[in-house]
């Protein structure tokens, strides 16, 4: 029963999203009132969103943000940007896209995206490259891209996916190596990157999506030199604990909201702004998209969609069927349920898979974790891509001549890359 309450929430916020008659963050409160009213959760875990690591590392970010322009630094990216986007418009687009690749490959894409934001707001709003016409686009470059690279984070992506099959596949030549992440991601990475570069074309020009999350007021009081200084000093120092969170651990968390405690007692930042910011739609959105998006992990809706994945698969399949529909049902329940979620409970079901047939299970293993990333199509996908729907007021049905390819595309390249470097038949 308790399942049926869950999928009946998410198809209610899913409508809700698209028809967008209330705030994001309403939607998502509502669903949670309902989780804890029907029992599915308990009081606490129904709001524990607001104490998730990646809200509270999120909310005093935007906080930050709304401090940086009224600082003459914006003024002059504004500048910049604007005069590049008139004479060599790809070359912003490329501009922005190549920071955010590398970006991701040092931080959490969530804080990436909501750091971006603050640039891309610098944008002026007239002709054809706008803020909201880049910034989901951005959110496909850094899905694409997130943690490719064997540095950092993204050097441990081999033994995170060993972990997750070797229990049920012990046979240690079916076991992946270190740059098997890597090289496998080359094709989908490449081909995503290209379309976002060309694709962010069609993104909506109309006046009905909402910017009012990437522009901070005209009349803002500007800040003294002085002041800058330690708002740029403050800056640094977030950034700096995030680039190595390696070493600085749960302070690559903490470093924004110790970032605008500084500012306050400062007296830079306003308490009452801070507040406001930090409370905002966004945040309550981001919030409860996490706790969903966990009750759709618990309920027993993944395994649902596991076992009808193999009803599908029928008997003898092609090696390209498989990696096919492995990476099509990995996209699709990445789109509602975490990132981490989705590949949890789809990689034993392909090992066990695997096992029964007699495959080779690396393509099909690596197909997930590169799919299981690429969750730009509705809110609840990722923490970044609830920060981008929230910032840019995006519908999610109008938003689809976008997505639905960016889906497609994924899919298939995945696929594709999956089944060239270990198919299933060897």
């Amino acid at each position: 029963m308790e399942m049926y309450i869950v999928l009946g929430v998410t198809l209610f916020m899913m409508v809700s999203f698209v028809l967008h008659k209330v705030p994001f963050g309403v939607t998502t409160m509502t669903c949670c009132a309902i989780l804890a009213v029907t029992g599915v959760v308990d009081l606490q875990t129904a709001f524990s969103g607001f104490g998730n690591k990646i809200v509270v590392l999120i909310a005093p970010i935007l906080a930050l943000s709304a401090v940086l322009p009224r600082t003459s630094m914006i003024a002059k990216i504004s500048t910049t940007l604007n005069t590049l986007k008139g004479k060599k418009g790809m070359l912003l687009v490329g501009f922005f896209f190549l920071v955010g690749a590398v970006f991701v490959q040092f931080i959490p894409s969530t804080a990436a995206v909501t750091i971006l934001i603050v640039f891309l707001s610098t944008l002026d709003d007239s002709g054809e490259i706008t803020a909201n016409r880049l910034l989901l686009p951005l959110l496909g470059v850094l899905c694409a891209w997130k943690f490719r690279v064997p540095i950092g984070i993204g050097a441990a992506n081999f033994a995170t996916l060993n972990g997750m099959y070797e229990g049920i596949i012990a046979d240690p030549k079916f076991a992946l190596k270190m740059l098997d992440p890597f090289i496998y991601s080359l094709i989908p990475t490449i081909v995503l990157t290209i379309y976002c570069l060309f694709a962010w074309k069609l993104m909506p020009k109309d006046d009905q999506i909402d910017q009012s999350a990437f522009k901070h007021g005209k009349n803002v009081e500007m800040l003294s030199r002085n002041q800058e200084l330690i708002v740029y000093g403050v800056f640094v120092m977030v950034m700096l604990m995030m680039l190595l969170n390696q070493w600085t651990g749960n302070l690559l968390y903490l470093a924004p909201g110790i970032g605008i405690l500084i500012l306050i007692y400062t007296k830079i930042a306003k308490v009452e702004d801070v507040v406001k910011n930090m409370t905002s739609d966004m945040v309550w959105m981001i919030a409860g998209v996490l706790v969903v998006a966990d009750a759709l992990g618990k309920s027993g809706a993944g395994n649902l969609i596991g076992q009808f994945i193999l009803a599908i698969l029928g008997e003898n399949p092609s090696s390209i069927f498989v990696m096919l529909i492995f990476s099509a049902a990995t996209v699709i329940m990445t789109t509602f349920l975490s990132n981490m979620a989705t590949q949890t409970v789809l990689i034993p079901i392909a090992a066990s898979v695997a096992l029964a047939g007699g495959w080779d299970p690396r393509g099909i293993i690596l197909a997930i974790g590169t799919a299981n990333m690429l969750a730009i199509g509705f809110p609840s996908g990722s923490g970044e891509a609830a920060v981008c729907f929230a910032a840019g007021g995006y519908n999610p049905a109008k938003v689809m001549k976008f997505t639905v390819p960016y889906i497609i595309l994924g899919i298939i390249s995945s696929a594709i890359a999956a089944n060239l470097m270990y198919p299933i038949y060897r």
